[in-house]
């Protein structure tokens, strides 16, 4: 099991010689980290990971923790499959490992087992784990959530297929779900997915707009020709009666700025937020209202709308 590889189990340290005084050591000296289920995993050394790539890393251990303590027939879920398929979530509660299981269910402080029929097509192998789908994990987080976290979780599930050139059929798997609690949500949020939003700021964005009920929809991913003929993609675009692209919308996320993102090429932060200056002033030469916004304006919806509904008025298109 490859990705189980930093994890330490207590039962076979034990076997191998090490003894319980050992491990308490290593935890109160911070050489070795708790993940729960009798495991541990080495505390890294380097410093490299911010807060949010630790705490996605513990989770991943602690379910991987699980996994390899928990019994047969039943299978990683929910947030849980999720963070082992990689596919991102809003507000992921990481406090709690989730299973499904077709025989028996039970609930713990740090273990929810959900009872639900499962059948092969909503099982898919990950480095030698059985996991549910990407279609069946969106669909059980969506089911659980607000629909701001269904839309960002079908849209993730459907990114996902498409980056990986897989099939997710989230419509099918919805509609075998039609008895189960929060299918409501589940729903709502189904019509609205889609597999051009490509992070989970996008997805919310537009999760605000529909609730606000007073922003036009955007069209996704929407492209611009400007003057020097070269195309500029943008998040979000709207266009006027003759189709005229006339606002963008672009969702700033901090990680497009890291050295180590793909969207950065690699390039120092100074140099990305530079050529982004640029992209933007020659958006704007054409005639383009441009509107940008963070994570800290989509914590306050009414803000961000009436920002959205201030650059549509420029344009024109809205009153």
């Amino acid at each position: 099991m490859n990705s189980g590889d930093r994890l330490i189990l207590r039962r076979n340290a034990l076997s191998q010689g090490i003894t319980d005084a050992d491990i308490t050591r290593a935890l109160r000296g911070g050489t070795l980290e708790r993940v729960g289920w009798g495991g541990y995993v080495p505390v890294p050394g380097d410093g490299e990971l911010d807060e949010f790539a630790a705490r996605e890393r513990r989770y991943r251990d602690s379910v991987l923790a699980a996994v390899r303590i928990g019994g047969e027939r039943r299978y990683p879920s929910h947030q849980s499959a999720a963070t082992l398929l990689g596919v991102p979530l809003l507000d992921k509660d990481t406090s709690t490992v989730h299973f499904t299981s077709p025989t028996s269910g039970r609930i713990t402080e740090r273990l929810v087992v959900h009872q639900s029929r499962i059948i092969p097509d909503d099982l898919i192998d990950v480095d030698g784990i059985l996991v549910t789908s990407i279609a069946r994990t969106v669909c059980d987080v969506a089911r659980e959530g607000s629909f701001r976290q269904a839309l960002c979780a079908l849209d993730s599930g459907l990114f996902q297929g498409r980056k990986r050139g897989v099939p997710v059929d989230v419509a099918a798997c919805a509609a075998a779900m039609r008895r189960q609690h929060g299918i409501a949500v589940l729903r709502s949020a189904l019509p609205l997915a889609d597999d051009r939003s490509e992070s989970i700021g996008e997805s919310l964005s537009r999760g605000v707009m529909v609730e606000s009920r007073s922003v036009p929809r955007p069209e996704l991913q929407v492209e611009v020709v400007v003057a020097d003929g070269s195309m500029k993609r943008c998040d979000f675009g709207w266009r006027d009666a003759e189709g005229r692209v006339r606002v963008v919308g672009e969702f700033d996320g901090r990680f497009k700025y890291h050295r180590l993102s793909a969207a950065s090429g690699h390039r120092l932060a100074e140099d990305v937020i530079y050529a982004e200056k640029l992209r933007e002033d020659a958006i704007r030469h054409c005639g383009i209202v441009v509107v940008r916004w963070t994570w800290q304006e989509l914590r306050d919806p009414q803000a961000f709308v009436r920002k959205l509904l201030t650059a549509l008025r420029r344009a024109g298109l809205v009153s």
